[in-house]
């Protein structure tokens, strides 16, 4: 008699452990699951704020420039809006340090914005005063647009920087939701063998005590206690349990299925597990098969399949899961069933919230990738006449001398401002690093004196002297022209802020005896401490307060140079001898001969300039007339058409040995263009636009243009590349100039 109740109590104490660690288990991994969830939420509200603040101050500076223009103070409704909510936003904007956005963040921002209503305070204030002129010549020396560039990368950049930790945070969760889902199948097969194991080893006790105590009274006693040690065991289980016999019919439900179904034990005990455990499909409506019968069926453990209901006693419906496992006496007979299932209508809501969030989510960024497509294609659009115009004066003799280099200056800018709109507009590819470089041969000198001379108004206005010492007998390099600019320009303008009125600044240029090129800014300004350089090249870095204050700054633009320099493999370095006795910073890179740039073979000509005649599909008139003049001077034969269908009728017209179209036209978009010649034609093609997303160069490419290039186009590359395609048909140009059918190149 002894030993039953011994292997009652270890069954007891065992089932009972088992249960609690699945439990605790179980709700350990769901509350991280819940934590994920929770986490997104929050980086979500943060990406969101930054989006209202954005939009906040862009009506805040239309409020004012339609007041600058009309005068009339109803205007100034969207900045009275704005100015009130703004410090709202930002203050609690302040209070999310835990998910990323540090105070310092936050100081920036907010300042950058204080300044942005400061200028726009400061404008509206002058109108009032001064008039329209005076307002007008404020607003056109671009400080506000400065600031508002800042205000934008900025905010660009935290949005980057959360939407980067949302997909981290999203990854987590889908891979905590994984692992509680395999934590709960494994728990409750584990709680289903165990209470299998229990219910055998308890079953096979009553027996053996049944047989010892068969002429003793307490037989019945001690069996009754079994039976309500078994009961309190499947009780104590967190899960739905419910039991049956082997005809399927209902003997016990523990108090948490009672509360599942509605059903109580005494309500339901004897009758069909069907009538009490009513399962539907939840898509379908159908009857799914009830897990008692399967088990009875085929006497091993089974599952439910996903998107399974409960109907309840009184008609509602609950998500559930839930395993079935056969319950056999010592020989092996088949004695029942018991059933494990659990509500999962938090686990279903949670799902439902997270999937919409990440519908909405993905909208969002939908939205923003057209918006900056369209923004993209909007800003380049206009600079496209500009440059192609440049490059015809560049080219015209009869532009009077004097002006060429005026007109080289202007046209470098134009591309300069290209690449700036770039690099600000296609987030998708800053955040990931996917910066591109065009290296070509670069004069350092000529690159200097071109700087000297965009930064003459701001040496003017603090009255410095520059002096420029350019004594590197080679003084040319191979790496991206652009990038470098970018680099030096913000060294000089560094160098301009930190230098006192009356100061001076030194740009020197040498050849180290290793065979660089060495350009060296100096300057007589306030100098560096060493724990300012040590912090120099770390964004957001601001190693004294009260500088920061005084000259303001996010602390990026030695970050980005230092950055930009690594990646075309040269060097910066940065060294001064102490506070209130200047800096210096050098930038190193290897020397090449002037004649060392490789000339690529497709951007030399095969043939006459004459011979080749181009189709131009382009709406935009200005850009239109711009780039027929700019072609027509270098000699092609050119047709411009303006939109799709007089596209198609010039090509069905005459034959023309490569297009040019833009992709966004009056009566349909370039690819329905391509899409209908690519049906009878091969021409090359270039799809010449402002829209500039990898997405929109990708669908290019696959509609069935030869190549993507972004307005506005430099001239040399677009000549570059229209030499590539023609290339590729040079054996058919050889038959036209013979006399042969042009049409086919």
């Amino acid at each position: 008699m002894g030993r039953p109740s011994r292997v009652i109590g270890v069954v007891f104490c065992v089932t009972v452990a088992v249960v609690v660690a699945s439990t605790v288990i179980t709700y350990w991994f769901g509350n991280r699951v819940l934590r994920s969830h929770a986490s997104e939420e929050r980086r979500r509200d943060v990406i969101a704020r930054l989006e209202r603040l954005t939009s906040s101050l862009k009506d805040a500076e239309t409020g004012q420039r339609g007041f600058v223009i009309t005068g009339d103070e109803s205007y100034l409704q969207p900045y009275d809006e704005a100015v009130e909510s703004l410090p709202r936003e930002i203050e609690k904007l302040s209070g999310m340090e835990r998910i990323g956005i540090t105070a310092a963040e936050v100081r920036a921002l907010s300042d950058l914005i204080r300044q942005k209503l400061a200028e726009l305070r400061s404008t509206l204030e002058l109108r009032r005063s001064g008039g329209f002129a005076a307002a007008a010549s404020v607003i056109q020396a671009n400080a506000g647009k400065k600031i508002m560039d800042q205000v934008r990368a900025e905010v660009g950049r935290l949005q980057s920087k959360q939407f980067a930790a949302l997909q981290a945070d999203s990854r987590l969760s889908t891979k905590a939701t994984r692992t509680r889902t395999l934590i709960f199948i494994l728990t409750a097969s584990i709680n289903i063998i165990l209470l299998a194991w229990a219910y055998q080893r308890i079953a096979r006790s009553i027996r053996e005590r049944d047989s010892a105590l068969a002429q003793s009274f307490r037989r019945g006693k001690e069996l009754e206690q079994q039976k309500d040690l078994l009961s309190i065991t499947l009780a104590s289980i967190g899960d739905c349990v419910l039991v049956t016999d082997k005809d399927g019919r209902i003997t016990f439900m523990n108090r948490v299925a009672e509360k599942v179904t509605g059903w109580t034990l005494a309500d339901a005990n004897g009758r069909p597990t069907a009538d009490v455990f009513r399962i539907l499909n939840e898509h379908s409506r159908e009857t799914v098969e009830n897990p008692v019968d399967k088990v009875m069926k085929h006497g091993v453990i089974v599952g439910l399949a996903n998107h399974t209901v409960l109907v309840r006693k009184d008609g509602t419906e609950v998500p559930i899961d839930d395993s079935g496992a056969p319950i056999r006496d010592r020989d092996g007979v088949l004695r029942g069933v018991v059933l494990v299932f659990r509500d999962f209508s938090e686990h279903k809501r949670n799902e439902n919230e997270l999937r919409a969030a990440k519908e909405t989510a993905e909208t969002a960024n939908k939205a923003k990738d057209q918006f900056l497509a369209m923004l993209s294609h909007e800003l380049r659009t206009p600079l496209t006449p500009v440059l192609a115009t440049l490059n015809l004066w560049e080219a015209s003799e009869d532009v009077p001398a004097a002006l060429h280099a005026d007109v080289e200056m202007l046209r470098r800018s134009i591309e300069l401002e290209a690449r700036i709109i770039d690099d600000l507009l296609d987030l998708t590819r800053i955040a990931r690093g996917m910066l591109s470089f065009s290296p070509e041969n670069t004069d350092v000198d000529a690159l200097i004196e071109f700087l000297v001379g965009l930064s003459q108004s701001e040496f003017l206005n603090k009255q410095l002297k520059v002096a420029l010492q350019l004594n590197a007998p080679r003084h040319h390099v191979y790496t991206d022209a652009s990038r470098l600019q970018q680099v030096l320009w913000n060294i000089v303008r560094n160098a301009v802020k930190f230098t006192e009125v009356g100061g001076s600044v030194t740009i020197a240029t040498a050849n180290d005896p290793r065979g660089n090129v060495e350009i060296a800014i100096t300057d007589t300004g306030i100098g560096m401490s060493e724990e300012t350089i040590s912090k120099l090249f770390i964004p957001f870095e601001q190693a004294d307060p009260t500088r920061h204050r005084h000259y303001g700054g996010l602390g990026l633009g030695m970050a980005i140079s230092n950055a930009l320099v690594d990646l075309l493999e040269g060097k910066l370095r940065a060294r001064s001898e102490g506070l209130g006795r200047g800096s210096t910073f050098t930038v190193t890179f290897p020397a090449i001969e002037a004649t060392a740039q490789p000339i690529e073979p497709e951007s030399v000509p095969k043939v006459s300039r004459g011979k080749v005649r181009l189709l131009l599909v382009e709406d935009h008139v200005d850009t239109a007339r711009a780039l027929f003049r700019l072609m027509e001077s270098r000699g092609y034969k050119i047709a411009s058409v303006p939109n799709v269908k007089t596209g198609l009728q010039a090509m069905a017209g005459e034959p023309f040995d490569l297009i040019l179209c833009d992709l966004g036209l009056p009566d349909g978009t370039g690819i329905d263009f391509i899409q209908t010649v690519r049906k009878s034609h091969q021409t090359p093609a270039i799809a010449l636009t402002g829209f500039g997303m990898q997405q929109d160069v990708d669908r290019a490419e696959q509609a069935g243009f030869d190549a993507h290039l972004t307005k506005p186009v430099n001239l040399q590359k677009l000549e570059a590349t229209i030499w590539k395609l023609l290339e590729k048909n040079y054996s058919r140009l050889d038959h036209k100039l013979a006399g042969g059918d042009p049409a086919g190149v």
